[in-house]
């Protein structure tokens, strides 16, 4: 049973602008998130899709971030096989126990100009 679907989209020269500060790098993305996206050809364009991802799985929630959620507690990584996957963590991994959620299917994809992500969470 679907709980909820988010989606949403990023811009890519925004994060363009924001690769040399690294406040706004560190409050929302996990050291293993800024090594990945920093470890590709254009950094911005998976940086962007990383941000697209947590703000349709804070949509798919249904909460916003009423719940105290943080941007590194939703961590975008990969599979074995490659695909994106969301891991959670703190306080927003224990909110979502809690809420009886049971998965979350993650896709994102980019471009030059655009990151879009698409997430839909189960019961």
């Amino acid at each position: 049973m679907i709980h909820g679907i988010g989606t949403d989209i990023a811009e890519t020269a925004r994060f363009k602008k924001k690769l040399k500060n690294q406040k706004f790098l560190d409050l929302v993305f996990s050291p293993e998130e800024q090594q990945y996206c920093m470890s590709q050809g254009h950094p911005e364009q998976h940086l962007a899709a990383r941000f697209a991802a947590k703000e349709s799985y804070m949509k798919a929630l249904g909460t916003g971030w009423a719940q105290g959620a943080d941007f590194k507690e939703i961590e975008v990584a990969h599979n074995e096989e490659g695909a994106p996957i969301i891991q959670l963590h703190g306080a927003t991994q224990s909110y979502f126990d809690k809420s009886e959620l049971k998965d979350i299917f993650v896709s994102i994809s980019h471009t030059a100009e655009y990151a879009v992500a698409y997430v839909t969470i189960t019961k």
